[in-house]
């Protein structure tokens, strides 16, 4: 079944633009708006799967406004299309918990990859809900364990059979020697449970804990436990409902490892690992920001390959692929750890060079990129050789913000790419 997909974009051609990608990647889109009002009510009427919604919208209601009502009536996810945000607007957009970003303008890949990473974070948590549903029923169920003592813990008046599931472990035990459940609780966690145990609550108390069984298998339970008063108000008896939340600490578990694996994939490239153009304009935006107040300097080199298509050609994507990822390392070797390498797409490749002194830092770097990449790559028992143009933009001498100093880093390269290639060159006005 086609995901059913809401365009929310003021600018007509954009708007056009995205429909048009999404359309021709097998998307279905019901519906594309320009106003944050008409999202919403889209939003309630064709219930889509995902909602595309620009941050900065034209009219009375934001695209932030937009989506925090559609989280909060019809639970949509929402990934934010955006070209540029100042600090409170992203602040803002945060706490409407969306699924994702892209940053206009975007690449067909970024545009599929962020539409199916939203979708799937969205399927997940959906499950996770739903866990958490069926654990409220089953604490509401005899599949819980019920107990109830004396408010000292020294005599046990009522264990359910849940127990003997849950611990693995006879009831009658208990009776004998109430605390010999803790012969079952993880030797990591038993501290915990005694200091429970030695200030028995004058108001409720939850606590989780892993349970160790006599086959070795280990659970989590959560333990709730709270007095019982006479008419007088005095606590006389101490009774508990203990539930197995395993399944529930997996699902969170499985949805931190899968934002962990979103925030990568976000981030980075998928080939070589190193970021991607979106973290490297970031890297590039904190860099500008500490030069600025340090009065410092530094450097954007632009790499395109030289001589890549033909390898390509050759020896097949694979071969190609491998070639990029040797470069993606040989270029994170010759970096400080404060200097950023990202590739950019295809067989281009960025340098942010953070605190350089002078124009002779950025030569010597990338005379170190040219001899690096020139060096051959045995591919399939092949030696292969590329090459590489580079062109180098100088903060504050050929631009005060991120998109002029790539931009003006990507013009030089395509200076030395028509004059020869195999160079580096620094932006001329």
């Amino acid at each position: 079944m086609k995901a059913k997909l809401l365009i929310v974009e003021d600018e007509a051609f954009i708007a056009l633009e995205i429909q048009t990608r999404l359309q021709r990647m097998g998307y279905e889109v019901c519906g594309v708006v320009s106003h944050g009002e008409d999202a919403v009510r889209q939003a309630v009427d064709l219930r889509p799967d995902l909602v595309l919604m620009d941050i900065s919208l034209k009219g009375q209601m934001s695209g932030v406004e937009a989506a925090a009502a559609i989280r909060r009536t019809c639970r949509i996810p929402v990934v934010y299309l955006t070209s540029h945000a100042d600090g409170d607007t992203l602040e803002r957009a945060k706490s409407t918990d969306p699924y994702g970003y892209l940053l206009k303008p975007f690449q067909e890949k970024d545009l599929r990859i962020g539409i199916e990473l939203a979708l799937h974070k969205h399927a997940l948590q959906r499950q996770a809900e739903e866990s958490e549903e069926k654990f409220r029923l089953v604490t509401e169920s005899i599949d819980d364990v019920f107990w109830l003592s004396t408010a000292d813990l020294k005599e046990l008046i009522y264990v359910s059979p849940a127990y003997e599931k849950i611990w693995g472990r006879r009831r009658e035990e208990l009776h004998d020697a109430p605390l010999s459940f803790l012969e079952g609780v993880h030797p990591e966690d038993r501290s915990a449970v005694r200091s429970l145990l030695d200030h028995p609550p004058l108001e409720s108390l939850q606590l989780e804990y892993r349970i160790v069984r006599p086959d070795g298998s280990i659970s989590w339970v959560r333990d709730r436990r709270f007095p019982v008063s006479d008419p007088q108000g005095r606590p006389y008896r101490l009774a508990g409902v203990v539930t197995d939340i395993t399944e529930q600490k997996d699902a969170q578990l499985q949805l931190l490892i899968l934002n962990r694996k979103l925030q990568q994939q976000a981030t980075h490239d998928s080939l070589t690992g190193l970021p991607n153009r979106r973290l490297l304009i970031d890297r590039l935006e904190q860099a500008l920001a500490r030069a600025r107040r340090n009065n410092g300097r530094l450097a954007m080199l632009f790499i395109d390959l030289d001589g890549f298509k033909a390898v390509n050609d050759r020896l097949g994507h694979t071969a190609g692929d491998e070639v990029l990822e040797i470069i993606g390392r040989r270029l994170s070797h010759l970096l400080r750890s404060a200097d950023t390498a990202a590739r950019l797409g295809g067989d281009e490749f960025g340098l942010v060079l953070s605190k350089i002194k002078d124009k002779q830092d950025a030569s010597l770097v990338a005379q170190k990129v040219l001899e690096a990449i020139a060096s051959p790559f045995i591919i399939r028992d092949e030696r292969c050789y590329i090459g590489a143009s580079i062109g180098i933009s100088l903060y504050p001498e050929h631009g005060l913000s991120a998109d002029d100093l790539i931009s003006r880093a990507d013009t030089a390269m395509y200076k030395v790419k028509h004059s020869g290639k195999g160079t580096f060159a620094f932006y001329l006005e």
